[in-house]
């Protein structure tokens, strides 16, 4: 009896939580198929409309603007800003002694832990055009700029590499310690250089941890919101309008929520088979390292 009460207070929160996330999850795919709008007729009475909301998207330029915006800010943000960044820092860390190391891991760490909407507002005041970012180039006798006017994808995706880098930081920094010091030790007695034992010990010992780094990191970039959207709203124009902000775009300021919801399961599909790949890789780095 106590056996089976403790079951059911172990499992039953995951329980109710799964009921809920499919319940949510078949209600919007259902949703998709129909015309359900928060204004007007639509919303008091929604009809089903088949593959006509999916239809649309596939015919709508704004969609394919947005999946390209999305993987060049995902791909620079993540796989090229996020995961080498954390992978330098985590290399240098291992070098530093204990007070630098403190030092580097506490400001890192806190641009991670910063809510999203201060991030917003520290970010936009910076690049806003009487902020410390024009005010340094004032000083260096060069022309301020407008950032978020001129150049907002390159701005937000310096954001959201600044926000996001202690991520990979620290789970590189765990996978570097695991590696047994003997290694280096052996790879020095037979001369090996710094890029050699970085080559052929450091990087195919982590790779798993690589790996499981870009998947998390490309379901969070690839679906964040909140930085962007406080920052642009996805503009100007549409240049900076990810995925996410299209979604909400469409379901909540033109009130199509039938549509948005469309877009919503092509954005799963989407970043399912990323990590689908990512999976498959992962299996043959962890087979390749035990």
């Amino acid at each position: 009896m106590q056996k089976s009460r403790f079951m059911l207070l172990t499992i039953g929160p995951a329980a109710i939580f799964l009921f809920f996330l499919l319940f949510a999850v078949l209600w919007s795919f259902y949703i998709s198929f129909t015309d359900f709008s928060l204004v007007g007729r639509a919303a008091r009475d929604p009809q089903f409309v088949g593959f006509k909301n999916y239809i649309k998207l596939f015919n709508d330029p704004t969609f394919y603007n947005s999946i390209k915006i999305s993987f060049i800010f995902t791909i620079v943000s993540a796989f090229i800003g996020q995961a080498v960044l954390g992978l330098l820092l985590a290399i240098f860390l291992k070098q530093v002694n204990a007070t630098t190391k403190v030092i580097v891991i506490v400001a890192v760490t806190l641009c991670w832990i910063m809510p999203d909407m201060v991030a917003v507002y520290v970010w936009g005041a910076f690049t806003s055009r009487s902020g410390l970012l024009n005010t340094i180039l004032n000083w260096l006798k060069l022309s301020a700029v407008n950032w978020l006017g001129e150049m907002p994808l390159q701005t937000v995706t310096i954001a959201n590499i600044w926000r996001g880098t202690a991520f990979s930081m620290m789970l590189f920094s765990s996978a570097i310690e695991t590696i047994p010091p003997h290694y280096y030790e052996a790879a020095v007695v037979d001369g090996a250089t710094s890029w050699q034992k970085f080559k052929s010990i450091t990087l195919p010992l982590i790779s798993p941890s690589i790996l499981m780094d870009l998947i998390l990191i490309t379901m969070w970039t690839f679906g964040y919101f909140t930085l962007i959207y406080g920052l642009t709203g996805g503009g100007p124009g549409h240049l900076t309008e990810v995925f996410p902000v299209l979604i909400y775009n469409q379901a909540f300021s033109h009130y199509e929520i039938g549509y948005g919801a469309a877009l919503s399961f092509i954005m799963m599909i989407i970043v399912g088979c990323l990590c689908g790949i990512y999976f498959i890789l992962l299996r043959k780095a962890e087979r390749m390292v035990y």
